[in-house]
Order: structure tokens, then sequence, then C-alpha cells
């Protein structure tokens, strides 16, 4: 049996930094689907996809930059940029097949900027693509200092079309779920994933980035004594990576449906790390672009199962990936030195336990990464009660949304009710903004009433109907269970001669922006609830 298993992995020795990738995001995403019965909806596991898009096609751009033994940390900033341009030009009226073409010229052209800088000036990559990065921020708000919402119907199909799961959605249909789906972005994704899968195997170009890459700069000047057109490629690498960071900053902006200059700070690092975790080596020369797919999928799961547990910050999901980050990068350094080492030496003996090294070490960082996972699972969960437990601390359960009492509120002159449940505080509380501008809520035992203007309630009502939309098929109820730092939310609005309530849960991109956006509106007027001691 060992035996076999050593044969395979001698076989498939270069594939091992990408089934250990991909064995650690399936094996991630299973063990969460055992402990939390949120991740066995078929949906989640495809927002997976549709959450990560714009990494995934920022990571392919970054494979190539990687290959070269560069890097590009302009990255962030293009994306940034790319969604302020677009929010600013749309408003202004542009069309908007027009503005995406400009914005994909736009990140080539800084791509290749910074290519000529690095190829024909010989600067270094770190610092030529850090001026991109600052240059970029700084054109956000050269553009504008404030967000910039985006009302452009073509953006609103681009982002919110549904392309059902064939297979799936019959199977739904009879259990009576939604269907799962995924959106437009993530077609993009997969079909730039799959023409750079071939470019980067079965062509001139995709071996020249391979040649370049590698062996501490030396593999470089192999290259040109080859004959091989170096300078040209890594100038059409960067450009190349300006178009996928272009691109995923549409991809972001068909997201969120604005732009914003603060938009993905430290993106550039998660792009470096999911081409890390998928087995591309920052030496360069050596790594597979579908492997930058799974290393996407390792960052999106700890997303996932950090939300899902609830009780930890949001910022151990930067631990967890930077944790992660140093042991592939270890491996591949450990891998490094002694596939060189074994390379030299003379003794086949000598080679075949230098691979059998290899094997464990691979092996045994995936298991200590899978047992990592599990310990960040299960700790919360096997952490005895105190007894003196609070909302924080145990599990909440999630109120029903009072609807029968926000339309009774409805009928007494109320034009909004909105009903947040759930939380880190396990809340349950109902409020009702009225016409002249009184506003009252409880949480079933305190009850609390603001007063404000009848034009603020105004404003806030126009701005939710005709500026987010509220009242078309843009606005539709979401649910999923919260995790236990989201919020679930009821809004019932009447305006105009229209009423329409909808329902919606953080942490999650099923729920339209729009819906996000009448949350803003919102949750300034409302009085706070102080709970009873």
């Amino acid at each position: 049996m060992s035996t076999s298993i050593g044969n395979f992995f001698s076989k498939y020795r270069k594939f091992i930094p990408v089934m250990s990738t991909a064995i650690l995001a399936l094996a991630a995403y299973g063990i969460g689907a055992y402990f939390f019965v949120g991740m066995r909806n078929p949906q989640v596991f495809f927002n997976l996809f549709r959450n990560s898009s714009y990494l995934l096609i920022s990571g392919i751009g970054m494979t190539f930059v990687i290959l070269t033994g560069g890097i590009d940390l302009s990255v962030s900033g293009v994306v940034a940029l790319t969604t302020v341009a677009s929010a600013v030009l749309l408003r202004e009226g542009w069309n908007p097949w027009v503005v995406i073409l400009l914005m994909l010229a736009m990140g080539m052209s800084l791509g290749a900027v910074m290519g000529t800088f690095i190829v024909k000036l010989k600067v270094q990559p770190f610092i030529a693509t850090l001026a991109g990065m600052w240059f970029a921020r700084g054109m956000c708000f050269f553009i504008s200092d404030d967000a910039v919402q985006i009302d452009d119907r073509i953006f609103q199909i681009l982002g919110k079309t549904k392309i059902l799961i064939p297979g799936l959605t019959e199977l739904a249909a009879s259990q009576g779920t939604p269907a799962p789906y995924i959106s437009i972005p993530v077609v993009v994704a997969f079909t730039l994933l799959i023409i750079a899968i071939y470019i980067a195997q079965y062509t001139r170009f995709g071996r020249t980035v391979y040649a370049i890459g590698g062996n501490e700069g030396r593999n470089e000047q192999s290259a040109r004594l080859m004959g091989l057109p170096v300078e040209r490629t890594k100038l059409l690498v960067y450009t190349f990576n300006g178009f996928c960071s272009a691109l995923a900053g549409l991809s972001f902006c068909l997201f969120v449906e604005s732009g914003h200059g603060l938009y993905a700070p430290g993106f550039e690092l998660d792009v470096i790390a999911s081409v890390v975790m998928g087995g591309t080596m920052l030496t360069g020369g050596s790594g597979y672009i579908f492997g930058t797919l799974f290393g996407v999928l390792v960052l999106a799961v700890t997303q996932v199962l950090i939300q899902f547990i609830g009780s930890l910050s949001s910022w151990w999901t930067k631990i967890v990936i930077g944790v992660l980050t140093l042991i592939f990068i270890g491996v591949q350094t450990v891998l490094a030195n002694r596939k060189s080492g074994a390379q030299s030496a003379q003794s086949t003996e000598a080679i075949l336990a230098t691979r059998r090294k290899q094997q464990r070490l691979a092996l045994g960082a995936g298991a200590l990464a899978v047992l990592a996972i599990v310990a960040l699972i299960t700790i919360p969960k096997l952490t005895p009660e105190s007894t003196n437990a609070t909302p924080e601390n145990t599990q909440c359960q999630v109120a029903p949304f009072r609807e029968d009492e926000a339309a009774s509120l409805i009928k007494e002159g109320a034009v909004i009710v909105y009903h947040r449940t759930a939380g880190p505080q396990c809340v349950d509380e109902l409020f009702a903004i009225y016409p002249d501008g009184r506003v009252t809520g409880n949480d079933g035992t305190v009850k609390v009433e603001k007063q404000v203007s009848a034009d603020e309630v105004e404003e806030m009502l126009v701005a939710i109907s005709v500026d987010h939309r509220w009242f078309t098929p843009d606005i539709y109820s979401t649910y999923l269970n919260p995790c236990r730092q989201c919020f679930a939310h009821y809004i019932d609005i009447a305006y105009d001669g229209q009423e329409k309530a909808v329902t919606g849960v953080d942490g999650t991109t099923a729920m339209p922006p729009g819906y996000a956006f009448a949350l803003a509106e919102i949750r300034p007027l409302l009085p706070e609830i102080k709970p009873a001691p």
C-alpha cells in the first residue's frame, strides 16, 4: 500500500502543491458542512464563487506575473480606480459598454506603463508597482472623494442576472427550495481561467513565461541566450495583469453597485496569497494557473467558516490566511532546496530518499493545515459554557419577524417599520417611523421614542423609493440563518400609494445592494434601545 502511494506521488509529484491546496479547500468545506447545517445549502457553496469572482480574475493575471519572477502590488489601486471611474462616467451618462472598454483599456495602459519601467528602466517590480498602486489610489480621490452609486440598467443586469445550475434546478424545485445560481462575473472568471490555462500550457508565450522565471533570475538570462523574447513577454505579462485588474474592478463594482477610492484595501495581498497557496512559486518558473482557483477557494472557505462560527472576529480570516500562506511558502522553499540538492546528488538512493522526504513534508503540512481548521471550528463549540452565560457566548435563538405587528403599525400611519433580530447581542427590536418625524421602538420590554424632522423622513423615503428602487423587482427578499455576528432584517415601507415588505440577512451577497443602501438610510434615524438590566 505504501509503495503504491509512493509511486503515485512520484508519478504526479509536480502536482502535489496543487492537489494539497484542492484537498485542503474541499476538506475545510466538508468539515464546515458537518458542523454547520447552513453550509449544506448548495447556494452557500456557489456563493464561494460569486463572492470571489473578482479575486479569481485578478489572481489569474497575478499568476502570470509571479511565474516570471515578478510581483504586482498595483492591483488593489487599479480595482478601486476602475470602480470610481466607471461610476462617475455612468453618472455622467456615458454608454455602459463604452465605459467597460475604456476601463479595460485603462487597466492595460497602467500595466504597460509599469511593465515599461520594469523592462526598459530596470526598476524593481516591487517599486514600480507600488508606485502604480499609490498613483491609482490617488486618482480615485482626484475623481471623487465620496462613494458614487451606480444606477445604470446594463450594469445592474450584468450584476444581478441569475444563471441557474443545470440539474440542480429541478432538484431544488422538487424539494421546494430556491434554485442555486451563479452570476455573470463567475462565468467571465471561469472563461478567463480556461483561456489562461490554454495560453500558459499550449502556446509559445506561455512556455516563455515559464522559461523566464525561477532559479533566482538566472533563468531569465538563459532565456535571453536561447533567443526568447524576454522583454516583450514581461511587458505583455504586466499589460495582461493590468487588464485582469480592471476586469476584476468591473466585476467588483457590479457586485457592490458603486465606486469608491477606499474599496479593496489590502486586496493585492489576498491575490498574492491565493496564487501562492495555489502552488505557484514566488521565485517564478513553477506553478499552474488552475492552482490559483483552489487558492482562491481556500481563502473563500476560510471566510465562510469564520462567518458561520460567528464568535470570531472577521480579522481571523487574515490571521488564518497569513498562517496558511507562511506554511505554503515554507514548504515551497524546502521543496525547492531539496530538489536542487537532489539534482546534484549522484546516488539514486539519495534522490529517492529526498523524494520520500518531500512527500512526507507536503503531507505533513497539509495535515497540519486541516488540523488547524478543525481546531478553529471545534474549540469554540467545545468550550464549556460559563455559568454567567450571555448572548455573546451562547447560541442565539433568532426571533421570528413580527410581521403582524408591523402591518398593524403601517395601518396606524407608520411609513416605515423596521424589525431587527439576532446579532451578537441577540436582539429583537421593532421600530416605526411616522410622516411627522416621530420614531418609536421597542424590544418587547423597553420602549423608546425619538423626534426627527418631517423633511428628514420625506428625503429618506424619496432616496429609498427612487434612488434605491425599493418598489421595483431590484429589491427582493433573501434569507439565510444569520451567523452570530449577523442581523436579520425585516423592512416594511408604505409610500406614495405603494407598500412593500422585504427581508434580508447580513453577511451574504444574496442581499440586493439597494436593500443595504436602504438600511443605511434608515439606521441613523433610529433611537438606541438599551436592554433592561
